[in-house]
């Protein structure tokens, strides 16, 4: 894919977040490195001081030899021998009588007393052989060249290696920056473009990065998907509110046209029952929503699920027989979750409603229920007319009511309280229809 040079420009451009985090590491890489070569210069001056301290021992070794195989006197024929080796080789020597005189002399000036180290830090050696006394010593000089030397290199190797990490890292953070700008641009334009707009993957679905970006994509989906379902919500409601609002007018203004106190009264009766009618929708609503954002699992409590759904079902009994609707029930006698019993109840009593509302007399109306794995399924199946085709992917949504459903008394909110309760349970619901041939809703709540 060709990138303009605008593209290039700005993908090389030093941001805020680029500039802090290769700054970071160039701090740190500098004290790593300062660290690094003043522990890697101590430990080589350590060496070199090691080094001289057995060249030296390895000459007094030999003087010890000479001393043990002859004499004195063959002492002195030996350091006068290889004064030309010692003087090129940067070693002092000085051999003192017991007396204080001064025998032998090469190098730099040597104390007769005991020290172990000069001034400009030459090392000294000093071993007495008979009546006389050997002082020996090695310059510092070729030492600290060598110091001098392995500082210079250390130090420009280290700094070749810090610039270049610099650089490596200021690359690094451009691509691993990238994904972040896309997404960053992405928002910006999701108010221009909306929020169907996904983000496409830069990296591996595996990577954080990769993850991330789908997971902002899920999000801004169900983003999407809840404006939209609030956006459903708010278009359903100011329906349904216009009719009994429209009611209550033309009620009142008839009534104050003809200025008759009982038509007045009967006015004042239908707005009573209007508003009972909007108060009740609005509580719905409310439980909805409630549900949805203030079920608390610390709420929950160890519940058998079968009398759950025993109560619940108990008014509906009466309900049944007056319809001739054959209720029956096919449940465990232990069904234990964790849950909120009066929501769980509110639930079953909903489903149970709805299908009594929509099964014809002489129909069947069976709840069973089954473990499945660590679930339970709840299924609670009617002989009624179902549900269409077109409308089934919609009858959980708030205020939604098909053309079948609206001849019928409701709001259009108890199946949407119903799945709100078993979701907040950690559960799902699941509908199984066809126009004419019933429904199935199966509830899957987690076992205890």
């Amino acid at each position: 894919m060709y990138s303009g040079p605008e593209n290039k420009s700005a993908m090389s451009e030093m941001t805020p977040t680029k500039r802090v985090l290769t700054l970071w590491f160039g701090v740190i890489m500098m004290v790593i490195a300062s660290g690094l070569g003043a522990v890697s210069y101590h430990l080589f001056e350590k060496e070199l001081v090691n080094r001289d301290v057995q060249l030296l021992k390895v000459i007094g070794n030999n003087m010890r030899r000479v001393y043990n195989n002859n004499d004195q006197k063959k002492i002195l024929a030996v350091l006068e021998r290889d004064r030309y080796f010692l003087r090129l080789s940067a070693y002092s020597a000085s051999l003192w009588a017991e007396s204080g005189e001064l025998l032998f002399h090469e190098g730099a000036d040597l104390p007769f007393s005991s020290i172990e180290r000069l001034a400009d830090g030459s090392l000294v050696s000093r071993q007495k052989l008979g009546s006389q006394t050997l002082v020996l010593s090695l310059s510092s000089a070729l030492r600290y060249e060598e110091l001098a030397s392995f500082r210079n290199v250390m130090l420009l190797t280290l700094l070749a290696l810090w610039v270049i990490s610099i650089l490596l890292v200021a690359w690094l953070n451009d691509r691993m920056l990238k994904p972040i700008r896309k997404l960053v641009e992405h928002v910006k334009t999701l108010q221009r473009k909306g929020l169907q707009d996904q983000l496409p993957l830069s990296s591996s679905r595996n990577s954080e990065l990769g993850q991330l970006t789908l997971l902002f994509n899920q999000q801004m989906s169900r983003i999407d998907q809840l404006i939209g379902s609030l956006e459903d919500t708010l278009n359903a409601a100011a329906h349904d509110l216009r009719t009994p609002l429209t009611r209550m007018r033309l009620s009142a203004e008839k009534a104050m046209i003809n200025n008759d106190p009982q038509a007045l009264k009967e006015s004042l009766m239908d707005c009573l029952e209007e508003s009972e009618r909007m108060l009740a929708m609005v509580n719905s609503l409310l439980d909805v929503a409630a549900v949805e954002q203030h079920l608390d699992a610390r709420d929950r409590t160890r519940t058998n699920l079968s009398e759950l759904i025993t109560e619940a079902a108990q008014p509906y009994e009466y309900l049944a027989q007056e319809k001739q609707i054959h209720l029956s029930f096919e449940l465990p006698g232990t069904m234990n979750i964790l849950a909120s019993p009066n929501r769980l109840r509110q639930a079953f009593a909903n489903l149970l409603d709805n299908a009594l509302k929509f099964t014809p007399e002489q129909g069947h109306i069976l709840v069973s229920a089954r473990k499945e794995d660590d679930e339970w399924r709840v299924s609670v199946k009617d002989t009624g007319r179902g549900i269409t085709e077109s409308d089934l992917p919609y009858i959980f949504d708030r205020l939604y009511r098909g053309d079948v459903s609206r001849k019928t008394p409701g709001f259009g909110l108890g199946l949407s309280l119903v799945r709100a309760i078993i979701e907040a349970h950690d559960g799902r619901i699941k509908v199984e229809s066809k126009k004419g041939q019933g429904a199935e809703f199966n509830c899957l709540l987690p076992a205890a």
